[in-house]
C-alpha cells in the first residue's frame, strides 16, 4: 500500500545502490574528461551557423586549413571526398548541411586539429558567404500558405500529420449544456543534463567503428553508423559510461557522425568535447499547442472532447514522429470520453531540431487537457477531484475502438484496460498538503490583501513501455559471483541498481555478489534504450529471465559434478542444494576448466505484435497525480510553492530511493518547465543557450514540504509486479500549479511558463503579453 517516506524503512523495500550517488554525480560531472585516451587522438570542433535561416552561397577553408595543427577540414566543399552515404530528403538530415542553415548552430562542417584549442580556433575561421533569409518560429507561421517551405520534400512544412478519433465528436458538442474551449502552449524548453550533450570519441578503422558516447540508445548510434558508412553493424561498437541525467538529450547526434567522418579520413582517432552553448543547439523539446473543446452535461458527465496539436518540429525531424504520436495518445488524459477526436499537426521551423524529452509529447497535452478539465469543474460549481473522479477510467474499464490515421495510413490501436485506482491516488494527494480538494480559495495570508494562497491537483495518464525488446546475459564467475551483461546505460534513474536487485533476488545471492557491466554493444544484446521509462520492465524482466536460465544451468553442472537429476537440484540463498546436500557456487565455478564459464542469456518479448506506434500492444498505463499549495503575490506576480505531494502508482519497489528519486527528480524538472524554463528567440536569433541566461529552478524554489507517496498493489507487468514511474511525476506539475493559481487569484494562465509578468497580466496590472 501507499508508503512515506517517514513511515517507510527504506532497508526493507530496498538495496543500496551499485555504486556511490557520489562517486556518480563526480563521474557525470568529469565525463568529458573521462574518455579515453587513446594513441594518436585529435580533436574536433564544429563549424556552424551564427543564422537560423541563411542560404550558404561559398564555404572558404583555405586560411583554417594553414592553421598549424590542422589535420583535417570537413565541410560543403570537400564532402566529396569522404565515402558516405547521406538521405536525399533534407527534412530528414543527420550530416552536414550542405545547402541552407535551418537553426542557429546548425552544423557546416568540423575541423580535426592535434589541440582542442587549435580545432576551435580553426573553425571561427571558416569563412562563409551567406544569404540571410527571414526565419520562421512559430508553427502557425510556418503552415500558412504564404510561409518559404524550409524543405523542398516537405508539403508546405508539415513534417508530420495524425489523427485518431472514436466516436461522433460533433454531435456530443452539440448535445451538450457547456462547452468549454481554450488553447494551452508549451514552449520550447532545453534538456540541460550536467554535462554536454553529444561529446564523443571515435575511432574508424579497418576493422570497423568503435565509438565511446553518451547515448541512452547504443544501438541506435550503431544503425546511423551503419547507415551512413555503409558498414555492418556488427562493425560498430559503442560503449556508454555511466555519463548522469540524459533526460532525452543524448540519443545520436550530427557531431558524432561528423568526428566519425573525420576519423574515417585520417585514419586516427577523434575527440569532439561539445561546449555547454553547443548543446543547447543539439536537441530541445518540442513546443506545442494544445486546444481543446470539452462537451459535458450540467451534472459534469463528459460527453466529448475535440483536440487540435499544433506541434514545433524545429528544423529537422529527428523525434517529431514519436513525439507526435505520444501527444496524441495522451491527449484524452485518461479521461472516460465517449466521443473523442485529435488532430495533430507537426511543422518545421528555424528552431533547434526537436526530439525525446523526458515524458516525450505528453507533458504539453497533460498540461492541456487538465487544465481545461480543472475550468470545466469550476465553472459548473463541482469540486475538480469530484468531476475527475465522476469522468476518469477505473481499474478494468477501457476506451472504445478507435480509428487512427498517421501520415495518410489507417491501423488499428489495442488498448489495455484500466490498471490503477485514481480515486485513491487522488485522495492521498490532496490529504497529503492537509486539503479535502474541495474546497476553494483563495486563502490570504496576512491582512493587507497582498498575498493570497490557493491549491490545486492534476492528473496524468501514460501508457506504460512495451515498444521494442531486451535481452541480457548472466555469468558465473570463477569467485562463485555473477556477471550481468546488457546494454542499458545508466543516465541517472538507477538503471544499474535495479539490474544488481533483480539479479540478487532472482538467484537469491547478496547483492555484493552481482556485477553490472558497462553497455557494449559489442556483446549484441539488444536493447531500445534506456528512455520511456521501459528500463524496469524491459530490462528487469530479461535479466531476471537471465538468471532463471543460468539456475538451469547451474543445476545441469551440479548433476553433472555431485550426481542426480538437474531437476533434483535448486538454487537456494546463493546455494544449490539437493536431498540435504548443499554445494556453493564458488564451488561450482572451480570445476569449471581453466577458461570455461556457465553463461546463460535471457530475453524480454511482449506477449503479442506491436499494433501501432501511437498506442502499440502496451502491458500497462502509468499514472501520476499531484496536489499543491501555493502563494501569490498579487503586487510582484512571483509565485512560491508551499507544499507539494506527488503520487504514484510503482506496482512494486524495487529501490526506494531510487523510486522517490525519479519522482521527486521528475517533479523538480516540472517546476522548472512550469515557473522559469524557455528557449527563446528573437530577431532571428537564439538568445539565451547558456547557463547563465537559461533559468533553472533552485533549491529556493521548491517547497521545504514536498511529500512522495508511492503506492504499491503488486500488479505491475515487470519483475516482483512492478511498473514504469520514471516520468508520472513531470507532467502533473504545470496543470497542478495553474489550477492552484486560478485558486489564488481567479487568473486562469494558458502559457508558460507562469512568469511574474504573465500572473499580473492576468491581474490587470499590466498591459497583456504574449
Amino acid at each position: 500500500m501507499a508508503a512515506e517516506p517517514s513511515a517507510v524503512d527504506p532497508a526493507a523495500i530496498g538495496e543500496r545502490p551499485r555504486v556511490d550517488i557520489q562517486e556518480k554525480v563526480t563521474g557525470a560531472a568529469r565525463y568529458v574528461e573521462d574518455l579515453p585516451n587513446l594513441p594518436g587522438t585529435v580533436y574536433a570542433a564544429a563549424i556552424r551557423s551564427p543564422y537560423s535561416y541563411a542560404r550558404i552561397v561559398s564555404v572558404d577553408s583555405s586560411r583554417a586549413a594553414k592553421l598549424p595543427g590542422v589535420v583535417a577540414i570537413l565541410d560543403p566543399n570537400s564532402l566529396g571526398e569522404y565515402d558516405v552515404h547521406l538521405v536525399p530528403e533534407t527534412s530528414d538530415n543527420r550530416f552536414i548541411t550542405t545547402d541552407c542553415a535551418r537553426f542557429d548552430g546548425d552544423i557546416i562542417g568540423m575541423v580535426a586539429a592535434e589541440d582542442l584549442r587549435t580545432a576551435r580556433a580553426a573553425a571561427s575561421m571558416v569563412d562563409i558567404e551567406w544569404e540571410i533569409l527571414e526565419p520562421l518560429f512559430s508553427q502557425q507561421v510556418a503552415i500558412a500558405p504564404d510561409a518559404p517551405n524550409l524543405h523542398a520534400d516537405a508539403e508546405g512544412n508539415r513534417a508530420h500529420v495524425e489523427t485518431l478519433e472514436w466516436g461522433d465528436v460533433e454531435q456530443a458538442l452539440r448535445d451538450s449544456d457547456y462547452v468549454f474551449e481554450g488553447t494551452f502552449t508549451s514552449p520550447t524548453i532545453y534538456h540541460h543534463p550536467i554535462e554536454p550533450s553529444m561529446s564523443v570519441l571515435v575511432n574508424y578503422t579497418a576493422q570497423g567503428i568503435e565509438a565511446w558516447s553518451s547515448s541512452n540508445n547504443p544501438f541506435d548510434v550503431v544503425r546511423e553508423m551503419h547507415e551512413l558508412f555503409g558498414v555492418s553493424p556488427e562493425q560498430v561498437r559503442i560503449h556508454v559510461p555511466y555519463v548522469g541525467g540524459n533526460f532525452g538529450a543524448k540519443h545520436s547526434s550530427r557531431e558524432m557522425l561528423a568526428a566519425a567522418a573525420l576519423s574515417m579520413r585520417i585514419g586516427r582517432p577523434v575527440k569532439f568535447l561539445a561546449t555547454e552553448e553547443e548543446s543547447f543547439r543539439v536537441t530541445a523539446r518540442h513546443a506545442m499547442d494544445y486546444t481543446a473543446r470539452v462537451g459535458v452535461k450540467r451534472d459534469g458527465t463528459l460527453l466529448g472532447l475535440d483536440v487540435e496539436l499544433a506541434v514545433d518540429a524545429g528544423a529537422y525531424l529527428t523525434g517529431t514522429r514519436i513525439a507526435t504520436s505520444n501527444a496524441v495518445n495522451s491527449a484524452f488524459g485518461g479521461y472516460r470520453l465517449p466521443n473523442f477526436r485529435v488532430r495533430a499537426c507537426a511543422a518545421y521551423t528555424n528552431k533547434v531540431p526537436a526530439a525525446m524529452f523526458r515524458n516525450t509529447g505528453k507533458n504539453q497535452t497533460s498540461f492541456g487537457i487538465d487544465c481545461a478539465m480543472d475550468s470545466v469543474a469550476r465553472h459548473l460549481g463541482i469540486a475538480p477531484i469530484e468531476l475527475r473522479a465522476k469522468n476518469l477510467l477505473t481499474r478494468g474499464e477501457t476506451i472504445p475502438a478507435a480509428t487512427w490515421i498517421r501520415d495518410g495510413k489507417e491501423a488499428a490501436t489495442r488498448i489495455p484496460k484500466m490498471d490503477t485506482d485514481y480515486v485513491e491516488l487522488m485522495e492521498q494527494a490532496v490529504r497529503a498538503i492537509g486539503w479535502d480538494g474541495r474546497t476553494a480559495g483563495p486563502i490570504p495570508v496576512g491582512t493587507d490583501g497582498r498575498r493570497v494562497r490557493g491549491r490545486g491537483m492534476a492528473v496524468s495518464v501514460r501508457r506504460g513501455a512495451s515498444i521494442g525488446s531486451a535481452t541480457a546475459g548472466a555469468t558465473l564467475e570463477r569467485d562463485g559471483s555473477v556477471t550481468i551483461s546488457h546494454n542499458a546505460p545508466d543516465v541517472g534513474e538507477g538503471a544499474h541498481t535495479m539490474i544488481s536487485i533483480v539479479a540478487a533476488r532472482s538467484l537469491g545471492i547478496s547483492q555484493d555478489d552481482v556485477h553490472v557491466g558497462e553497455p557494449d554493444t559489442g556483446n549484441q544484446l539488444m536493447f531500445s534504450g534506456t528512455s520511456s521509462q521501459r528500463t524496469t520492465v524491459q530490462m528487469g524482466n530479461a535479466v531476471r529471465n537471465a538468471c532463471e536460465a543460468l539456475k538451469r544451468e547451474l543445476c545441469e553442472a551440479a548433476a553433472r559434478s555431485y550426481g542426480g537429476a538437474a531437476d533434483e537440484w535448486r538454487v537456494e540463498d546463493g546455494a544449490l542444494r539437493r536431498d540435504g546436500q548443499t554445494v556453493q557456487l564458488r564451488e561450482i565455478a572451480e570445476r569449471l576448466p581453466a577458461g570455461g564459464a556457465i553463461t546463460s542469456r535471457g530475453e524480454y518479448v511482449h506477449g503479442t505484435p506491436v499494433l501501432s506506434v501511437t498506442f502499440g500492444d502496451h502491458d500497462h498505463w502509468s499514472p501520476g497525480v499531484a496536489a499543491v499549495e501555493l502563494e501569490v503575490d498579487k503586487e510582484t506576480g512571483e509565485v512560491k510553492v508551499i507544499q507539494y505531494a506527488a503520487v504514484a502508482d510503482a506496482g512494486k519497489i524495487l529501490h526506494y530511493h531510487s523510486a522517490r528519486g525519479q519522482i521527486e527528480g521528475g517533479a523538480v524538472m516540472g517546476f522548472g518547465a512550469t515557473l522559469f524554463e524557455e528557449v527563446c528567440y528573437q530577431e532571428g536569433q537564439l538568445l539565451n543557450a547558456d547557463a547563465f541566461q537559461y533559468r533553472l529552478p533552485h533549491m529556493a524554489d521548491i517547497p521545504e514540504q514536498f511529500r512522495t507517496i508511492i503506492v504499491e498493489h503488486g500488479d505491475g507487468p515487470g519483475p516482483f509486479g512492478s511498473k514504469g514511474i520514471a516520468q508520472t511525476s513531470i507532467p502533473c506539475v504545470a496543470p497542478a500549479v495553474a489550477n492552484a493559481i486560478f485558486d489564488a487569484t481567479g487568473v486562469r494562465l494558458t502559457a508558460l511558463p507562469f512568469t511574474p509578468e504573465k500572473i499580473l497580466a492576468g491581474l490587470g496590472a499590466l498591459a497583456d503579453i504574449e
